[in-house]
Formats: structure tokens, C-alpha cells, sequence
């Protein structure tokens, strides 16, 4: 489908899309640090890697920048970005992300063909990294086949490196007794933090000249303050805002997005992170609590002055 900004502001492409897009990638402190993190797991032979952090903070993509920048001639590479299948489905996604042809129709005839492939490359000096997306939607029976699979092993190292990248839940999840086994094998872990105002700021300038721009449209810093606030500095969430921001930009035939036209596109769109722009709000309970500490502390006054009057 045709974006109708496009051809109006001179672009290429669409700047702000939702698509994990290498092309896009836009590198941040945190980015930068979870790379170390995932290159220190190699440099020391190390077998598990744990990236977490809420949705929309750019997992995906890390996990693609960084197996596209091994080097071919070193290392094997498969990235499973859907998890829901079982164990034999799961062999079978990693054989042909491999680029092997499935032979096995059993799930041990899999594993045979999987642990025969990383030996023979093992012998050759290649080194085979595993990436799996979206990880806390693995089934136990799943984690306890890469637990097995992290099994594969010489005396001095793992032939298989597992990235596991996933939501807060699967933090969450590797603390079940069921799988607590596999946490104790996870030796590199990093959390994805937010973007900084500051990288919000960058990271709309930088998509907007990789899709083309030449100058045009721009961002004025109340807007980009305001997207800030009410995206928590969530990439995805920065997306759909500068998104919606462009298509309001273009219907009033303008060149800048300023705060105005966020506010605008905040209310018009009901978009449900809107209430970040005002600050913190109390729930129900807390202000129920908060009042109560305020007729508490109003009472008390009362009484005091009472008693200095009646003492005078």
C-alpha cells in the first residue's frame, strides 16, 4: 500500500515502520553494551546468553546485527524467531536455519543429524551460535531439548552457543524448579533498557535520512520531548507516534512537527501511552490512602491549636 507522505516530503521509503529493518538499525549506549555482553559469550567459549527487556526495545534486530556481523568463514548462525512448536519441529527450524537438509524423520534421527553437523564443523574450526526469539513463549519440554542441546560439548567448551532474547516474563519463567536448571547455565545476561530523550531525538533524525530525507520534514526538541514522555523512550512506541505524526504533518500541508501536533495526535488517536505526557498518576487505592493521610495530618493540626488555645 502507498504511504501518501512520501512522495510529499521527497522519501524513499517509510521512515517509521513496525518490521525488524537492519536496514534502520540504529545503535544506542544500550545496544552497544548488550553487543559486548553477546561478543564476550564467544570470546570465552561461554554456552548461554540471557537478553531481556519489555517489547518494542529492539531484541529482534539486536539478535540480527549481531549474527549478520560474525564472520561467515568462523561461525554457523540460526535465529528462531517463533518459538511455538515442539521438539521435533523445533530440531527441524534449526537444521534448515543451517542451511542442512533434513534427513531425520524422529526426533533422536534430528538430534543425530544436529549434533553430527556441529562435531564435523567443531573439527573444522567453525563455531555454530543459536539465537532464539521471543524465548519465554518456549515450552518446558523445549528448555529441557536445549538444556540437552547445550550438552553437546568437548572437555574444554560447548560446540553450541544459545542466545535466549525474550519479555520480562522469561526472567521470570527460568525461576520455575522446572527449568531453574537451564538458568544455572546462563553466564552472560543483559537487560535492554529504553532510549534517553537525547537518543529519541537522534534515533527520528536518523531513520528519517536513511528513508531519505534531504533536509526535511523535521522534529522540533518539544516534540521530540513530548514523543519521549509518552513512549517511555520505546522504540517501537517512538515509531507509531512519528508515524502518525508525519501522516497529521502532511494533511495540514506543513514542514516541522512540533508539540502541538503530537498533542494532537495523541488525543485524536486515543493511543493508551498518552497519560505518560501528564507524569505519574495515583491509582484509586493510593489516592483513597493519600487522603486519608491528609485528614490524618489535618486532624492532628486541629487538635494541637485546640490544646494551645484551651493551654492560653
Amino acid at each position: 500500500m502507498k504511504i501518501p507522505y512520501l512522495e510529499y516530503f521527497g522519501l524513499a521509503e517509510r521512515p517509521f515502520g513496525l518490521t525488524p529493518d537492519p536496514h534502520f538499525y540504529f545503535e544506542t549506549e544500550t545496544h552497544r553494551e548488550a553487543m559486548a555482553h553477546l561478543r564476550f559469550l564467544l570470546g570465552q567459549k561461554e554456552g548461554f546468553a540471557l537478553i531481556h527487556g519489555d517489547v518494542g526495545l529492539g531484541k529482534t534486530t539486536l539478535s540480527r546485527i549481531f549474527l549478520s556481523s560474525l564472520d561467515k568463514e568462523t561461525y554457523n548462525t540460526a535465529l528462531i524467531l517463533n518459538p511455538i512448536m515442539d521438539e521435533r519441529e523445533f530440531l527441524i527450524s534449526i537444521l534448515k536455519e543451517l542451511g542442512l537438509e533434513v534427513r531425520g524423520v524422529t526426533k533422536k534421527e534430528l538430534f543425530d543429524e544436529l549434533q553430527k553437523f556441529l562435531l564435523e564443523e567443531y573439527r573444522q574450526g567453525r563455531e555454530t551460535v543459536l539465537a532464539i526469539d521471543e524465548a519465554q513463549l518456549l515450552s518446558n519440554e523445549l528448555f529441557e531439548l536445549i538444556r540437552i542441546l547445550s550438552n553437546i560439548e568437548t572437555e574444554k567448551e560447548k560446540m553450541l552457543r544459545i542466545i535466549l532474547l525474550g519479555q520480562p516474563e522469561l526472567v521470570q519463567k527460568l525461576k520455575d524448579p522446572q527449568v531453574r536448571y537451564l538458568a544455572q547455565r546462563i553466564t552472560v545476561t543483559y537487560k535492554l533498557r529504553p532510549f534517553s530523550e537525547r537518543e529519541v531525538g537522534l534515533y527520528i533524525n536518523y531513520r528519517l535520512v536513511k528513508a531519505g530525507s534531504k533536509g526535511g520534514p523535521t522534529f522540533k526538541k518539544n516534540a521530540v520531548r513530548r514523543i519521549f514522555r509518552a513512549s517511555r523512550g520505546c522504540p517501537r512506541l517512538v515509531n507509531i507516534l512519528s508515524d502518525r505524526c508525519m501522516l497529521a504533518l502532511y494533511g495540514r500541508s506543513k514542514e516541522s512537527v512540533d508539540k502541538q501536533i503530537v498533542a494532537d495526535v495523541l488525543e485524536e488517536e486515543d493511543i493508551p501511552f498518552t497519560s505518560v505526557d501528564r507524569g505519574p498518576s495515583l491509582t484509586p487505592t493510593h489516592r483513597v490512602v493519600v487522603l486519608s493521610l491528609i485528614g490524618l495530618i489535618l486532624i492532628l493540626f486541629a487538635a494541637f491549636f485546640a490544646n494551645l488555645i484551651g493551654y492560653w
